[in-house]
């Protein structure tokens, strides 16, 4: 078993007090009061908001979580790279990050997974219609 493979702790993969002790901190700072994928979409989330901005049920999931931009996948110098955390919500970072690290869905899609691009195949045959 890897160090840093599915089964090992979340201590063990970095996760562990001091990580908590940097994340509080983060979290803290006035520009981090939100979700920074809702609000590019216009939307103030923070925590209390699923991803598309309608009211979290769940009071288990109302915080924000502090995401790494790349996955670190054990490198410590990209896990404690500041620049490289984002904010996000339960939702933006257990649903929508975990699908674009996965590949199972891109940039440049809206919340439902359907392309941006006005050009793009799919939208040209919805317009078609």
């Amino acid at each position: 078993m890897g160090k840093h493979d599915a089964r090992s702790s979340a201590a063990e993969r970095g996760y562990d007090y001091q990580w908590q002790k940097a994340r509080a901190a983060f979290l803290a700072l006035p520009e981090n009061q939100f979700c920074e994928r809702c609000k590019a979409r216009g939307i103030l989330n923070a925590g209390h908001l699923r991803m598309d901005g309608s009211p979290q049920t769940n009071s288990k999931r109302m915080h924000l979580v502090v995401n790494h931009r790349i996955p670190h996948k054990g490198n410590k110098q990209l896990f404690w790279d500041r620049k490289n955390w984002e904010v996000a919500c339960p939702d933006h970072h257990d649903i929508r990050i975990q699908q674009e690290e996965s590949g199972k869905v891109r940039t440049g899609t809206d919340i439902d997974g359907r392309p941006l691009d006005s050009q793009h195949p799919w939208n040209k045959a919805r317009s078609a219609n």
